[in-house]
């Protein structure tokens, strides 16, 4: 004969376990949004370290040259700008400096580097400022 009666055996029902993966879907689904966006940003920080990189070294080779140089405006007295003569550099950045004499102090120059890229169909800039002195 068979026994019809409940049984104590304790477990999960479909229903509990449909739940479980509602929930576990949901929860994937919310860290796959939070990865692109990871990504996303990732990327714009990406360009931006390559632009300041790309800043520094041209910062860097502007201050060492001598105060006359051609590329530091050599002796006009009003501000020049130039643009490098490699852009774009990567086919994306965009490298131009401005020398500005006597702006802030006599007998200095003040340097800014500007580097422009476009992310995500949007111009986008940094830019670095440095002095220089004549040194007598």
């Amino acid at each position: 004969m068979i026994d019809m009666k409940k049984s104590n055996e304790k477990g999960f029902s479909l229903i509990e376990i449909l739940i479980a993966i509602t929930v576990f879907a949901i929860g994937i689904l919310a860290v796959g949004g939070m990865q692109i966006a990871a990504i996303k940003g990732n990327s714009f920080a990406n360009d931006l370290t390559k632009a300041t990189t790309l800043a520094q070294d041209r910062m860097e080779e502007l201050i060492g040259l001598s105060y006359t140089d051609p590329l530091l405006g050599g002796n006009n007295p009003t501000a020049t700008d130039h643009n490098d003569l490699n852009n774009p550099i990567d086919d994306r950045y965009n490298i131009s400096w401005n020398i500005a004499p006597d702006h802030y102090i006599k007998n200095t120059k003040t340097i800014r580097v500007i580097v422009t890229w476009t992310h995500k169909e949007v111009q986008k800039s940094m830019s670095l400022t440095s002095m220089k002195a004549d040194v007598i």
